[in-house]
C-alpha cells in the first residue's frame, strides 16, 4: 500500500489532531456561551466593578495604579474592560442575579472559551517540542482541554484572570523550549529575553503563575538536558520577575483567622491538597466551588496527617522510573510544581473557604496529560492507543458536558455546591442575596438561617439576617442578629460597610455612620465604601460632608454613575442647581437608561425654570 493510499485511509482525526481536538472542545464547552454571570465574585470583578461599568481609560489607569480587591492584576482587568466595551447593554434587572446590570455575559464566556482553545494549542505545541512527536502532544492536550476539573476555569467569568495568565505562561514556556533548540546563540538569547515580559504579563493577570521559575528549571533539567548553569540563569531571571508580584500579593491580602495555620501544619495541609487533586484527576466527580477543606478541617482528621505519603510515594516511584518513563517523570514533577503556590505551604485568603479549588489545577493537568502519554508509550498496538484515547475523550467530554450545566445560572451553581458540600455556608448566603434582590424575603430568611447554622462564623450572613428582619418589621430579631457580630475581631472593612447600610435601614444613623467611617478609614480609597458613607451622610442632612465624600468617591471611580447622581442630589439640596444638573447629566452619560438620574435631572431643570 502506497503512502498516499495509507494517508487517504487514515482517519481525519489522526491526520489533523489539533483542528479535530479544538472542534471537539468547542462542542463540549459550547453551551457555556448561553450561561450568565454568577453571584460568586462575578459582581466584584465584572458586572458591579465600579471601574468597569462603564470602563474608561481613566478607570483602567486607576487599576494599574492600585490594588483592587486585595490583588494587583491590572492586565486581567484591562482585558475585562476591553471585553466590556463590546458587551455593554442597556441597564436592566437580571433576575438570575437579583440586581441591575449593564454588561452581557456572552462576550466574556466567548473570550474564556477562545482562550482555553488557545491554551490547548499552546499545550500541544509545548509537548510536541519537548517530545518531538505528535501523539503524546495530542494526548496531553486532550487531557488538558477536556478534563472536568477545567470547568471552573472556563465556565466562571471571574477566572478569565487565571486562563489569561496561563496563556502568557504557556507562551513563555514555548518560547523557552524553542530557544533551547536554536543553534544561533544570539537568536537563542533573544528568545529567552522575550520570555521575561511574557512571564510578567502572566503575573499581572494572576499571581498563581509564581511557580514558573521552578517549572522552567524542571523542563530544562529533566527533558532538555540543559546544564545546571544555563538552566539556573533562566530560573533566576524568572524568579526576579515573579517575586515582586508574589510579595505584593502577600502584603495586599488580609489573611482571615480561618485561613491561618501554624508553620508545622502547612506541609500536612499541602500534602492533603496534592492527594485531593490526585483523586479528583483520576475520579473527576462531585466537583464544586467549595470543598470546605480548610486548614482547620484538614488538621482535625487523621487522614490530614497521612495524605502526604501518597504524593511522596508516587513521586518516588516516578523518580525511580525516570529513565524508563521520562515524560511521566516530567509530568509528575510539573503536576506538583504548578500546584505549589496554592497548596497551602504559603497561606492565602481563599483558605478560609478551602485550600483546594478546581481552578488551581488548570495548568497542573498538563502534568497529568504527560503521565497518560507516558503510559500510552508503553502500549505497542496503535489500535489499542487509538481506542484508549477515544474512550478517554468520550468519558472526559461527557463528564465535562454534564458539569457545564452547573455554570449556567447562579441557582444551578449554588444548589449544586450545597449538594456536594452541605457545609458551604457561602452558598446559602449567596442564594439568600439572590432571593433578597428579587424580593423573596421568606426564602432569603430561610437561606440566611441555613448559612449561620452551617457556618456560625460568617459575619455577612448575620448582617443579612438583620436586613431581612428589618424589612419584615421585626426589630428585636434584627438586633439579636447584629449582637452575634458586634465587637468581633473578624469584622472586615466590607462587613463594617454592610453593617452601616443595615443600621441606616434600622433608623440608627449614629451607629451606622460610625461603622461606615470605620470602613472608609480601613480602606480610604474604596469607591464602594465611600459611596455608602456619602449616601448615609446625605440621608441625615450632613450635606457638606456628603459632598466631600461623593467627590472623593468620584475621584477614585469617575465612571460610578450612582456617585454622580448622589452628588447631584446633594448639590440640589443646597441650592446649587447648575452644578447639580451637570452631575445628573454626567450620570446619564454613563448610564443613559437610568430612570432615577433622568427624573432627578428633570426635577432640577424644572426648579431652575423661572416661575
Amino acid at each position: 500500500m502506497g503512502r498516499d493510499q495509507r494517508r487517504r485511509r487514515a482517519p481525519w482525526l489522526s491526520r489533523h489532531p489539533i483542528p479535530a481536538l479544538l472542534t471537539l472542545v468547542a462542542l463540549v464547552y459550547g453551551r457555556l456561551l448561553g450561561a450568565g454571570f454568577v453571584r460568586f465574585d462575578d459582581d466584584l470583578h465584572v458586572y458591579a466593578n465600579p471601574y468597569l461599568n462603564p470602563a474608561t481609560w481613566q478607570s483602567v489607569a486607576r487599576l494599574w495604579q492600585h490594588t483592587y480587591e486585595h490583588l494587583y492584576v491590572p492586565l486581567a482587568y484591562t482585558f475585562f474592560a476591553a471585553i466590556g466595551w463590546f458587551a455593554t447593554v442597556p441597564a436592566h434587572v437580571d433576575g438570575s442575579l437579583g440586581q441591575s446590570i449593564s454588561l452581557a455575559p456572552t462576550a466574556f464566556h466567548l473570550a474564556s472559551l477562545l482562550l482555553h482553545l488557545a491554551n490547548t494549542w499552546l499545550t500541544f505545541s509545548l509537548v510536541r517540542r519537548l517530545s518531538g512527536r505528535s501523539r503524546p502532544a495530542c494526548l496531553t492536550a486532550l487531557v488538558f482541554a477536556l478534563h472536568p476539573l477545567q470547568l471552573e476555569s472556563v465556565g466562571w467569568i471571574s477566572e478569565l484572570r487565571g486562563v489569561t495568565s496561563a496563556a502568557f505562561l504557556l507562551s513563555a514556556l514555548n518560547v523557552l523550549v524553542l530557544s533551547r533548540g536554536t543553534p544561533d546563540p544570539r537568536r537563542a538569547r533573544l528568545f529567552v529575553s522575550v520570555t521575561v515580559p511574557l512571564l510578567v504579563c502572566a503575573m499581572l493577570c494572576k499571581p498563581s503563575a509564581a511557580a514558573a521559575p521552578l517549572v522552567a528549571l524542571a523542563i530544562d533539567r529533566i527533558n532538555l538536558g540543559t546544564s545546571w548553569r544555563k538552566a539556573l540563569v533562566v530560573a533566576t531571571g524568572w524568579a526576579v520577575a515573579v517575586l515582586p508580584f508574589a510579595w505584593l500579593t502577600r502584603v495586599s491580602q488580609t489573611l482571615p483567622l480561618s485561613a491561618a495555620s501554624a508553620w508545622w501544619q502547612r506541609p500536612f495541609v499541602a500534602g492533603d491538597a496534592l492527594a485531593f487533586y490526585l483523586y479528583k484527576t483520576v475520579a473527576p466527580v462531585g466537583l464544586a466551588v467549595d470543598y470546605g477543606r480548610t486548614p482547620q478541617h484538614v488538621m482535625s482528621v487523621p487522614w490530614g496527617y497521612l495524605a502526604w505519603t501518597l504524593s511522596v510515594a508516587l513521586l518516588a516511584l516516578g523518580y525511580v522510573n525516570r529513565r524508563r518513563y521520562p515524560l511521566g517523570w516530567l509530568g509528575a514533577v510539573l503536576f506538583v510544581l504548578f500546584l505549589l503556590p496554592t497548596s497551602g505551604l504559603v497561606p492565602f485568603a481563599y483558605q478560609s473557604y478551602s485550600t483546594v479549588a478546581d481552578r488551581y489545577a488548570y495548568l497542573a493537568l498538563i502534568g497529568a496529560g504527560l503521565v497518560v502519554s507516558a503510559a500510552a508509550d508503553r502500549v505497542t498496538s496503535p489500535k489499542t492507543v487509538v481506542s484508549g484515547a477515544a474512550v478517554l475523550f468520550v468519558t472526559l467530554g461527557a463528564l465535562s458536558f454534564v458539569q457545564s450545566r452547573y455554570w449556567l445560572t447562579t441557582t444551578d451553581l449554588l444548589r449544586h455546591t450545597i449538594d456536594v458540600n452541605p457545609q458551604a455556608g457561602f452558598a446559602y448566603n449567596n442564594l439568600g442575596d439572590l432571593e433578597l434582590g428579587n424580593g423573596d424575603l421568606p426564602a432569603a430568611l430561610s437561606d440566611y438561617r441555613a448559612c449561620v447554622e452551617h457556618d456560625p462564623t460568617r459575619t455577612k450572613a448575620y448582617l443579612n439576617l438583620a436586613d431581612v428582619y428589618t424589612a419584615l418589621d421585626q426589630p428585636a430579631d434584627a438586633e439579636r442578629a447584629l449582637a452575634q457580630v458586634s465587637g468581633t475581631s473578624e469584622m472586615t472593612a466590607d462587613d463594617l460597610s454592610n453593617l452601616g447600610i443595615v443600621l441606616m435601614k434600622m433608623n440608627q444613623p449614629g451607629r451606622a455612620l460610625a461603622a461606615l467611617a470605620a470602613a472608609t478609614a480601613a480602606e480610604p480609597d474604596s469607591p464602594t465604601y465611600l459611596f455608602n458613607q456619602a449616601n448615609a451622610l446625605a440621608a441625615v442632612g450632613r450635606f457638606d460632608q456628603a459632598e466631600a465624600t461623593f467627590r472623593h468617591c468620584i475621584a477614585q471611580a469617575p465612571t460610578l454613575a450612582g456617585a454622580h447622581t448622589g452628588l447631584g442630589i446633594v448639590l440640589a439640596e443646597t441650592g446649587r442647581l447648575d452644578e447639580a444638573i451637570t452631575e445628573f447629566r454626567a450620570a446619564l452619560r454613563l448610564q443613559p437608561n437610568d430612570p432615577a438620574a433622568l427624573d432627578d435631572l428633570k426635577r432640577a431643570e424644572g426648579m431652575q425654570q423661572p416661575r
